[in-house]
C-alpha cells in the first residue's frame, strides 16, 4: 500500500511539474504552420551588445558579432552581404551621418518549431542628413544564432521636427 501511495505521489508530483508544451502564437507565410513564443534575455543581450558597438564606431566588435554570411535588409530594400561589405558600409556611413540609437523596447522571440531567434527592437536614431541633424524611429528585427548576428531588417519612419522636439 506505500508503495502504491508513493508511485501516485510521484505520478502526480512528475504530472504537475511537466513543461508546458510550447504552442505558440503567430504565423510566418514561408513557414507554413510555425508559431512563435517568447526566447531568452540572452538574445535580447545580444543585440543591445551589437547595438553599443555601433553606437561606439567599434568596428572590431561589429565584426566579432556578425556572422560571417550576414545579410542586412535597409529600409529602402538595399541589401548588405557579407561580415566585409557590412562594416565597409558602417565606417562610410558612420563619417557621414554620425547615428546614435536608443533602444526603446526590445523582445526576444523563437520559432516553436524551427527554433530560429530572433530579436524585435524599436530605436530612436539620431543622425544627419547633410548638415541637418534629424530623429528617426526603427524597428529592427534580427535572426541570433550561436551569439552572432545571422541577418536583420530595419524598418524605419521619419520623426517630424516638431515632434523630435518634445
Amino acid at each position: 500500500m506505500k508503495k502504491i501511495f508513493i508511485l501516485i505521489l510521484a505520478v502526480t508530483f512528475t504530472a504537475c511539474n511537466a513543461p508546458a508544451e510550447q504552442v505558440g502564437a503567430g504565423f510566418f507565410v514561408p513557414q507554413p504552420g510555425e508559431k512563435f513564443v517568447v526566447a531568452s534575455d540572452e538574445v535580447n543581450d545580444v543585440w543591445v551588445k551589437y547595438i553599443e558597438a555601433h553606437n561606439n564606431r567599434d568596428l572590431d566588435a561589429i565584426r566579432s558579432m556578425n556572422s560571417d554570411s550576414i545579410l542586412v535588409v535597409g529600409p529602402d530594400g538595399a541589401r548588405i552581404k557579407g561580415t566585409d561589405e557590412h562594416i565597409n558600409f558602417l565606417d562610410m556611413w558612420f563619417s557621414m551621418a554620425d547615428p546614435k540609437w536608443e533602444i526603446y523596447w526590445s523582445m526576444p522571440y523563437k520559432g516553436v518549431t524551427g527554433g530560429e531567434e530572433w530579436v524585435i527592437a524599436g530605436h530612436s536614431v539620431t543622425l544627419k542628413e547633410g548638415d541637418v541633424e534629424v530623429k528617426k524611429n526603427q524597428m529592427i528585427d534580427g535572426q541570433i544564432k550561436d551569439g552572432k548576428v545571422q541577418l536583420f531588417y530595419v524598418y524605419q519612419m521619419d520623426v517630424p521636427a516638431d515632434v523630435a522636439a518634445e
